[in-house]
């Protein structure tokens, strides 16, 4: 097996040299590209955002509750074994 040059290996190593490109362009394309990937979105209709909000509000209102309650209780418990 033969030892490779060091010449050789140093030609490896070397990056291969990146396109510089003008920043204005790229930041053109970035938006160009998100808006058409916006264009693909499906989007929800009116029904369908509201009735994912009164789900979100119910489990809120639910979560609330049984918080306030388990609070009590537990204040119950611990301020009645004060003396």
């Amino acid at each position: 097996m033969a030892i490779p040059k060091i010449k050789d290996l140093a030609a490896r190593r070397k990056a291969p040299a990146r396109e510089r490109r003008n920043p204005i362009a790229a930041i053109t394309q970035y938006v160009r590209e998100v808006r058409t990937e916006f264009r693909k979105v499906l989007w929800p209709g009116r029904a369908d955002i509201v009735s994912a909000t009164i789900v979100v509000l119910s489990a809120l209102a639910f979560f609330i509750i049984f918080t306030g309650v388990f609070d009590f209780i537990f204040q119950q418990l611990i301020t009645a074994g004060l003396p």
